[in-house]
């Protein structure tokens, strides 16, 4: 009778242990960083504070933008992004939405 309390006891010891193993690498791999792509991006029409504030606005909606900044005077586009949920088609399909052109790309990983 003491062996099958004992036995029952390291059962349940057991099965507390493997949860907690399985809470903690579940919490770890959550906690991992995602790599973020900086995107610098040249914009000719970028000329009046309506199209910034829109451009601004609909990337900041996307899901995985971290931060994205305009400025009328270089006529660029910054943005923070993680490339697992925004993708290249989506930011293309942004710009013809504004009828704008972009001039040229520049990625670069951040860490």
């Amino acid at each position: 009778m003491a062996v099958e309390i004992i036995l029952q006891n390291m059962k349940q010891l057991f099965s507390l242990f493997i949860i907690s193993i399985l809470f903690a690498a579940f919490a770890v791999q959550k906690n991992t960083s995602a790599e973020l792509i900086q995107l610098v991006v040249t914009i000719p029409e970028l000329n009046s504070s309506e199209l910034q504030k829109n451009l601004e606005n609909e990337f900041k909606s996307l899901g995985g933008v971290q931060i994205c900044e305009t400025s009328l005077m270089t006529k660029t586009l910054m943005m923070n992004y993680d490339p697992r949920k925004v993708r290249q088609s989506k930011i293309e399909n942004v710009f013809q939405k504004w009828e704008c052109n972009p001039g040229s790309y520049s990625y670069q990983k951040l860490y």
